[in-house]
């Protein structure tokens, strides 16, 4: 099975009811997935292949994608800490918007490399990518903490452009791999993979800033090496593809469909905008809590407190989307974290910090492009050949403003001191539009498919 039919469709409402969920043991045959107990002559196919939504080595390739998960996006959403360090430490000689930039290639890495991923896992690459990345990820971890104070380039390489590609070679055969085994429970096994995320975004930032504070940026980073060699070692032993034999591609779709798709081409472009604002937060609240005089223990816990609490934002609304359909519930979660933004710039205290972090974490896990935006996209392709296609386009254009959205917040925040409002209005603003082009996005659906969740 292709990386394009992994992903799955989330039909209307109207077209299905509750109760047409594929049973345990399905088998997929091409692209058409039919139940086991069919003794249709069409289904006892040579090469059929069975998902079996379960076993021992289905829930041991969750694990190891879990883990997958925990090291790479986890890893990524702790990039405050170092930001911080970058500022204050060991690069005082540049802007926030210059160090920034650090971070921002590793994020945009993250997503465009999804591209290549794609390509290869399509070609039943999936442990060449899982263990090149593991290798790159980890090697360039350890070439960052021998990086030399005052040496820009030295973390730029190691961090924004090593670690950026490991983690891309990574994340999408992790996300892929579990629907081979999964159809009836794949919303909530997928639920449960991206909390791995949010796991990571806690343990990470609280390891390398105890480490930090008592041994030095060096031993911090070279402490979490480790624990990405060992977390990646025991996830690359538990994971393992199931493709199906059978599968044969199908053509890919013309450009020119997807350019003249007006909801889709909203879609994305409400995506671009969401990208802008949304990690403003994740790579600023820990210098911005520094600043503005908070405990600076308290401050070192911000990250992890906001990453803990979106273990549960990027899960629960996994449970619901099948239901009411992607695109309703990301809606609530873009906008209340648009209005969370903003009131960032009355909060000056310890109690209304700890408190943005907790719902902030919360509301953006499901606005991120992790658990909602995936199926937004799918909902919208007219088959299956066109949904990697159009998976990937919106990716990458995500990727932009991710590039981009926190260097311009440090451009506007400037050296010290800090103009914070000019960084949190531009955030703002930026996630405001994206959440109404949403809105515009569900309306064109609901009136192009004729139903009333989307």
């Amino acid at each position: 099975m292709s990386a394009v039919q992994h992903l799955r469709l989330i039909e209307p409402q109207s077209e299905r009811s509750k109760d047409t969920l594929v049973q345990p043991c399905d088998v997929e045959i091409g692209s058409q997935s039919l139940k086991h107990g069919d003794s249709s002559p069409e289904v006892l196919q040579e090469n059929e292949h069975v998902i079996p939504d379960g076993g021992w080595k289905a829930w041991c390739t969750v694990a190891g994608a879990f883990l997958i998960l925990m090291c790479s996006s986890g890893y990524a959403n702790s990039y405050g800490v170092f930001q911080a360090a970058y500022v204050e430490e060991l690069l005082p000689n540049h802007s926030a918007s210059e160090i920034a930039w650090i971070g921002t290639v590793q994020d945009f890495l993250f997503f465009s490399m999804g591209i290549p991923a794609g390509i290869l896992f399509d070609a039943r690459k999936f442990r060449s990518l899982t263990v090149s990345g593991s290798v790159l990820l980890v090697g360039c971890c350890f070439a960052q903490s021998a990086a030399k104070p005052g040496q820009y380039y030295q973390f730029f390489l190691s961090q924004g452009v090593g670690q950026g590609i490991g983690l891309g070679l990574m994340y999408l055969p992790a996300v892929a791999v579990v629907s081979q085994y999964f159809l009836k429970w794949r919303a909530l096994v997928t639920g449960v993979l991206y909390m791995g995320s949010g796991l990571g975004g806690v343990i990470f930032p609280i390891l390398i800033n105890k480490v930090l504070q008592s041994h030095g940026f060096t031993t911090s980073v070279r402490a979490t090496g480790y624990l990405l060699l060992g977390g990646l070692v025991l996830a690359n032993l538990l994971i393992r593809p199931n493709y199906n034999p059978s599968h044969n591609s199908l053509p890919p779709p013309k450009l020119k469909t997807l350019l003249t798709d007006l909801p889709y081409l909203i879609g994305t472009l409400s995506a671009f905008f969401t990208g802008f604002g949304i990690f403003f937060p994740f790579f600023y609240i820990q210098l911005y809590s520094i600043t503005i005089g908070l405990d600076q223990n308290i401050s070192f816990y911000t990250l992890t407190i906001m990453n803990g609490a979106s273990i549960f934002g990027r899960f629960i609304p996994t449970i619901f989307a099948d239901r009411f359909g992607p695109i309703t519930c990301q809606i609530p979660s873009t906008i209340i974290s648009t209005v969370l933004v903003f009131v960032l710039l009355s909060i000056k205290t310890q109690p209304g910090i700890i408190a943005f972090c907790v719902l902030y974490g919360f509301f953006s896990g499901a606005g991120k492009v992790v658990s909602l935006f995936p199926p937004m996209i799918a909902l919208m392709a007219n088959s299956m050949a066109e949904v990697g296609v159009r998976m990937g386009l919106s990716f990458f254009v995500y990727s932009l403003a991710v590039l981009t959205g926190s260097p311009i917040v440090g451009a506007l925040i400037g050296y010290g001191p800090f103009t914070w409002w000019k960084g949190i209005v531009f955030a703002g603003v930026c996630f405001g539009a994206g959440s109404g082009l949403m809105l515009v996005t569900r309306s064109m659906l609901q009136r192009k498919k004729g139903v009333k969740w989307i």
